[in-house]
């Protein structure tokens, strides 16, 4: 039985479906958000966001926004620690369950959450999502914005055979003393054994831990998860940990057919050597409500392609050597502070994985020439 028609369908309540759904609303769609889960739900993520990307948005994030990051700590496997200090009010920390629900609740649409889909079917003149319930909702268009393991990607054709890495994280409670001790700083190890690393990142009354490996699959992340946190004095007793896949941008394919259009991590758009998807997940969002609004959407997965993924290559490429040469990597890198300030650039999305390739040769000579003795602070942007 076919209820309601809309102008879109937007299938997942995340930071893609979230900001597609804000943008069509805006411009006066008839939008219906489609979540499984009841909201606010939990969501393993660090939760480190730029807040560049908050100034995407007409909207007053203070409400959810957990602590602000003024320093970046760097940590080797053996001891040696880089410290940074970031602009002011470059980055903050959220939790994605208040953030991805304050974020919905912005937008000018009907949002259902507990509402699984159960099935897609579309033809010429638009998309009908038959509902857990046995109802049916029919659009022009539908966005795909339901995850990592999103199935009904692959019930239409599209991310079929895709490999995704894996990380475990946990919320940690943390009195005064372990708040103090980690304050306002964000804390990346490196020289895990694993393609990724492990990191801490300051929320307003507890840590959000974790260890991803974005490569590959890991047999022992709760190991190396408990190993590391120990050393930090970091107690996971208390602890509920949560594994989530980690979709890593491998390669060019297909993120549209028909009237179903792929956001966020449903598309693949995590950055290979970060592990960071919040960023690409809204800007995907917008790229879709677009492509909708113009009632074209032919061109959409070559504009995701050119604008995000083709760049997202080249991180895959700066991805294999830092895993392949965690030393030298994190050497003449990570100690490397005019390396450092391009990827501190990189993250608040002013500058390019293709960019700093080419800037790469003159970046290590001038910082072995200056002994790394340079002031990253005064260079950051």
């Amino acid at each position: 039985m076919t209820g309601q028609e809309y102008d879109v369908i937007v299938v997942g309540a995340g930071p893609a479906g979230a900001t597609a759904a804000f943008h069509l609303g805006a411009a006066g769609q008839r939008v219906l958000v489609l979540e499984k889960e009841r909201l606010p739900r939990h969501k393993p993520c660090a939760g480190g966001v730029p807040t560049s990307v908050l100034r995407r948005f007409p909207v007053d994030f203070s409400p959810v926004v957990e602590r602000a990051v003024r320093r970046v700590r760097f940590r080797f496997a053996d001891g040696r620690e880089v410290v940074t200090d970031l602009p002011q009010g470059a980055v903050v920390t959220v939790r994605r369950d208040r953030f991805d629900h304050y974020l919905v609740s912005q937008a000018r649409a009907e949002v259902r959450d507990g509402t699984p889909v159960a099935d897609i079917r579309q033809d010429g003149a638009g998309v009908e999502a038959v509902l857990a319930s046995g109802e049916a909702v029919r659009a022009r268009y539908l966005i795909l914005a339901d995850g990592a393991n999103s199935r009904l990607a692959r019930w239409v054709g599209l991310r079929r055979g895709r490999r995704v890495g894996i990380t475990l994280e946990a919320e940690v409670p943390a009195d005064d003393h372990l708040l103090a001790a980690f304050d306002d700083a964000a804390l990346f190890l490196f020289g895990l054994p694993v393609s990724g690393y492990a990191w801490v990142f300051p929320k307003s009354d507890h840590l959000s831990v974790g260890v991803g490996a974005f490569l590959g699959r890991s047999e022992n992340l709760r190991a190396l998860l408990e190993q590391e946190m120990a050393r930090l004095g970091i107690p996971l007793a208390q602890a509920r940990l949560y594994g989530h896949p980690l979709p890593v941008y491998l390669r060019h394919e297909p993120l549209h057919t028909g009237r179903v259009l792929l956001a966020g991590d449903a598309a693949g758009l995590v950055d290979p050597l970060l592990g960071e998807g919040i960023r690409h997940a809204v800007r995907s969002g917008e790229r879709a409500a677009e492509a909708v609004l113009r009632g074209d959407v032919s061109g959409y997965t070559a504009r995701i392609h050119r604008e995000i993924g083709s760049d997202l290559l080249w991180g895959l490429q700066w991805a294999r050597f830092f895993h392949a040469h965690p030393r030298v990597s994190f050497e003449w890198g990570v100690r490397n502070p005019l390396f450092l300030r391009e990827f501190l650039r990189l993250f608040a999305g002013r500058t390019t994985y293709r960019a700093m390739a080419l800037r790469a040769p003159f970046l290590v000579v001038l910082g072995a020439l200056c002994r790394f003795s340079v002031d990253t602070s005064r260079l950051l942007w």
